[in-house]
């Protein structure tokens, strides 16, 4: 008889904000016995993408923290009671302060945006509270990470409500989508020890070795050119690390032989190792 695969210690349930709709909540909660101050909490978001990944890293990461840098923690992913890995329009809505740089096609998928305040108002005052009573945690460990349109939104919180997360991970952000704001939020960011990690791929900019000659190469090719992930990334990350001063801990990296998707597990752990290395 087969039995079905599920995640030690992790659950999920439904969850939202007055009468609107609900988010579901996936939570993966350390079999140790939590620090005196509580477990520091990781916040990831397309949890219905990345969730199971992350906690397995964790999981193994947690085993020999000496060796890899990776202690407990709780993991709280936000993601949406949909089938498949992405809600795109729900997401599109929450992550987003409004529509991009990019105008729609005609006839192309113009989705809403503008859910960002809303967003973070369930995080902040709905989730939080929530997973408090859950289990124990550390209000003063608590980390952010986020994926292309999540890393946006990652990077605009840090920008703008500085004080809600102590680290921060913006893999492939989609800076395109309003670079202006999260320049103009940099300019009145106020300085502290945060946390910042910012990755993405070495393809990202440019064909990876088997994308080239494909039918659609050259137009893949002019909108990463138009995008510029890699240069946007660094350029960014360099401008956080001068606004948050010396007290805060600010790393670029460029990941050799990955592109936009396959990046995502490869980061996993090295964001695991960033947020909870003492």
């Amino acid at each position: 008889m087969h039995q079905p695969v599920t995640l030690p210690h992790a659950h999920s349930f439904d969850l939202a904000a007055g009468e609107g709709p609900a988010w579901r909540i996936f939570i993966a909660v350390p079999r140790e016995t939590p620090p005196p101050g509580g477990f520091p909490v990781l916040y990831l978001l397309d949890a219905n993408a990345g969730f199971a990944t992350l906690v397995e890293a964790l999981r193994r990461g947690a085993e020999r923290p000496q060796g890899t840098g990776v202690t407990p923690a709780v993991i709280v992913g936000i993601g949406y009671p949909a089938e498949g890995v992405y809600d795109r329009a729900r997401r599109t809505f929450d992550y987003t302060a409004g529509p991009s740089a990019e105008a729609s096609p005609p006839g192309g998928d113009a989705r809403a945006t503008g859910g960002r305040d809303a967003f973070l108002a369930f995080i902040e005052e709905v989730l939080k509270p929530r997973i408090a009573r859950e289990c124990p945690v550390d209000p003063g460990r608590q980390a952010l990470i986020g994926h292309s349109l999540a890393g946006w939104f990652v990077l605009d919180v840090l920008c703008r409500n500085t004080a809600c997360f102590q680290s921060y991970v913006a893999i492939s952000p989609s800076i395109w989508w309003d670079e202006p704001r999260l320049l103009d939020g940099l300019a009145h960011l106020a300085r502290g020890p945060r946390r910042l990690a910012v990755m993405v791929g070495e393809w990202e900019q440019q064909l990876a070795p088997w994308q080239r000659g494909l039918p659609q190469s050259a137009e893949m090719l002019e909108r990463r050119a138009r995008r510029a992930m890699a240069d946007r990334a660094r350029a960014l990350s360099q401008a956080a690390a001068e606004a948050l001063g010396p007290q805060a801990r600010v790393a670029f990296t460029l990941m050799a032989d990955e592109d936009h998707a396959s990046i995502v597990p490869a980061a996993m752990t090295r964001a695991l190792r960033f947020v909870l290395r003492p």
